[in-house]
């Protein structure tokens, strides 16, 4: 009996470990990149290029509330928000004070993949190329989909996953950017700064 009690204990304790590590696993803490930008603090300036070799800098869009999300197609729980967030994106598509931009992150990430899964998702925002995942690594993006919304003072205002949804692509009820970006056309405090992202790992430059 005895042997069968520490059977299942063993068994437990391999069980609950094997969750703890895909669960850091999917947060990003198992990536070994400590950068982070405060709530509050400036975010780093980038330049950028989407897909079709236009260059976007974050100052060119100073005095407006700037969405950047680190995405990738390669990633399911990325891919299962990305009609979500287009809506998202087509609801402030007449208010030029809300700018969205995607950033992939993923070192063997092509523009070609990016342009053919622009075209078959019909997304309407643009997609950067982060090349060697300098700017992920500047801000402290671990996972896709992770998202930083910039105030109109080029600070951060929220950072953190799209919503509380569990699966990819069943979508929860709290809708954390779209709150974030409401607080900030609205001049109220952002309510919560920070939901941890969870998703797909960004592949990093080896």
């Amino acid at each position: 009996m005895k042997k069968w009690l520490v059977l299942i204990a063993v068994l437990m304790a391999v069980l609950i470990a094997g969750g703890v590590v895909a669960r850091l696993k999917l947060s990003g803490a198992l990536s070994g990149i400590s950068s982070v930008v405060a709530i509050g603090a400036a975010m780093p300036d980038f330049s950028l290029q989407d897909c079709k070799g236009n260059t976007h800098t974050l100052k060119q869009y100073g005095g407006k509330i700037v969405v950047l999300e680190f995405c990738s197609h390669k990633c399911p729980f990325s891919r299962g928000i990305d009609q979500d967030l287009a809506a998202l994106v087509r609801f402030y598509a007449d208010n030029d004070n809300v700018i969205f931009l995607g950033i992939d992150s993923h070192y063997d990430t092509t523009d070609q993949e990016i342009r053919e899964y622009i075209n078959i998702a019909d997304l309407p925002q643009p997609i950067l190329r982060d090349p060697g995942n300098q700017y992920a690594d500047a801000v402290g993006a671990l996972v896709t989909p992770d998202f930083f919304l910039i105030d109109k003072e080029g600070k951060l205002a929220y950072r953190g996953a799209f919503d509380n949804r569990i699966l990819p692509e069943r979508p929860g009820d709290k809708t954390y950017v779209a709150y974030a970006i409401e607080a900030l056309l609205t001049d109220i405090p952002v309510n919560p700064v920070h939901v941890p992202a969870w998703g797909c790992t960004i592949k990093r430059a080896p």
